[in-house]
Formats: structure tokens, C-alpha cells, sequence
């Protein structure tokens, strides 16, 4: 009786393999028109852009609004690396040209 029983699940295990290779687990699942329909609709959205933002379409405002944000990240090191440069006894002009740029620039 224990030989029958293995030799089926051998021979089912024997034939499942396969199949699930070539199905991909669906077979069971009852999925594979769902997958058909899911992956023509992704194919055209594809083909139609995407239709994820890429950033491309941002007003004027929101890019000059963008370059701020970063201008004053920019400011706040540099005015890190002008204490740290001035409480070392190092030479701060540069420094001191580039934060006068970039407050000009936010003033704007």
C-alpha cells in the first residue's frame, strides 16, 4: 500500500512540475485570463507613456520655487563651512562670496 501511494505522488509530482513550469502556478489558481487581461492593459499603458509623472510637466513657478528649496539647503552649509572655516583660522573669502551669491539669489 505505502509503494502504491508513493508511486502516485511520484507520478503526479512527475507530471505537476512541468505543467506549473509552463503555466506559472496558474493553472490552479484560475488566474491566467485575469493575468492576460492585467498584462495587455499594462502593455498599452506602456505603449500609450506610462502614466507616471516624470516630473517633466512642473509649472514655471513650481521649478523657480524648486531652485529656492535648494538655494537655501545650499546657504545653510555654507554658512556651516564659513563658522567652521573662521573658528579654524582659515581664509573665509570664498566662502563669504558664495553665501552673498546665494542670499542674492533667494532675495529674488
Amino acid at each position: 500500500m505505502k509503494l502504491n501511494k508513493a508511486l502516485r505522488i511520484s507520478l503526479g509530482a512527475l507530471l505537476a512540475f512541468p505543467l506549473s513550469f509552463f503555466v506559472g502556478n496558474e493553472l490552479l489558481a484560475n488566474h491566467l485570463t485575469d493575468r492576460f487581461d492585467y498584462e495587455l492593459h499594462n502593455n498599452n499603458l506602456l505603449a500609450c507613456g506610462g502614466g507616471g509623472g516624470g516630473g517633466g510637466g512642473a509649472s514655471p513657478a513650481a521649478k523657480a520655487a524648486a531652485k529656492k528649496k535648494k538655494a537655501k539647503a545650499k546657504l545653510m552649509f555654507k554658512q556651516r563651512a564659513l563658522s567652521k572655516a573662521a573658528a579654524a583660522g582659515e581664509d573665509t573669502s570664498k566662502l563669504a562670496a558664495e553665501i552673498a551669491e546665494l542670499e542674492a539669489f533667494i532675495a529674488e
